[in-house]
C-alpha cells in the first residue's frame, strides 16, 4: 500500500486500534478500498461507516485526546488527528448506501500490518456512486474497479443493490461505458 501516504497509515492504525477497544464496528470506505479492488492513488483523509450503533457522545469520547472534531452534521462527523494531520469523516450508516445485506459480504484486507473491514466491490461501487461528489475521484475510482475486476464483479447482486438505492441509471452508464472499452 505504498500510494497511502505514511501519516494516513498511522492515523488508521491509532483509530482502528480504538474502535476495536470499544467494540466499535465499523467499515473503511472512500480511497483505501480502491486499492484492493481498482487502482492505487493517493489520499490524506479515511472515511469510515459506523456499524455499531454509538452516541455522537460516546464517539467524542473515544476519539479524545488526539482527534478534533471541526464538523458536526446529522450525516458525518469530521476529525483532524492532532499527530498526524489525516482527515477523518465518520459517515452514520443509513447515509452510506450500505444494507444488511452488504455487513454480510464484507471484507477483511491489511494495510500496513493493520486488519480493516471495507465493503465487497459491489457494495463499493454503491457507497461511491451515492457520494457522487463533484471535483472528486469517486467516478473514476468506479471505473477503475470495473475495469480491474472485470468478470469477477456480481452484476446481479450490484444491480438489485443499485436498484434499491435509486442507482441503476448509472450502473447502466457504467456497464456501457464498459462495452464501448472492449470493442
Amino acid at each position: 500500500m505504498s500510494h497511502i501516504p505514511e501519516q494516513v497509515k498511522l492515523c488508521l492504525r491509532d483509530l482502528v486500534e480504538r474502535l476495536k477497544k470499544f467494540r466499535i464496528r465499523h467499515v473503511i470506505v472512500g480511497a483505501i478500498p480502491v486499492h484492493f479492488y481498482g487502482r492505487p492513488r493517493t489520499s490524506a483523509d479515511i472515511d469510515l461507516v459506523l456499524i455499531s450503533h454509538v452516541s455522537k457522545g460516546k464517539l467524542r469520547e473515544v476519539l479524545a485526546n488526539r482527534y478534533t472534531l471541526y464538523y458536526n452534521g446529522k450525516a458525518v462527523m469530521k476529525f483532524i488527528d492532532s499527530i498526524t494531520g489525516t482527515g477523518i469523516d465518520i459517515l452514520f450508516p443509513n447515509t452510506a448506501g450500505l444494507s444488511q445485506e452488504s455487513l454480510k459480504r464484507l471484507k477483511r484486507v491489511e494495510v500496513d500490518g493493520v486488519q480493516i473491514t471495507i465493503p465487497c466491490p459491489e457494495d463499493y461501487i454503491i457507497t461511491k456512486l451515492k457520494a457522487r461528489r463533484p471535483d472528486t475521484f469517486d467516478f473514476s475510482d468506479v471505473m477503475s474497479v470495473l475495469l480491474k475486476m472485470g468478470e469477477k464483479i456480481d452484476w446481479d447482486y450490484l444491480m438489485k443493490r443499485a436498484e434499491r438505492e435509486g442507482l441503476a441509471h448509472l450502473i447502466r452508464y457504467y456497464k456501457e461505458g464498459l462495452r464501448w472499452k472492449a470493442s
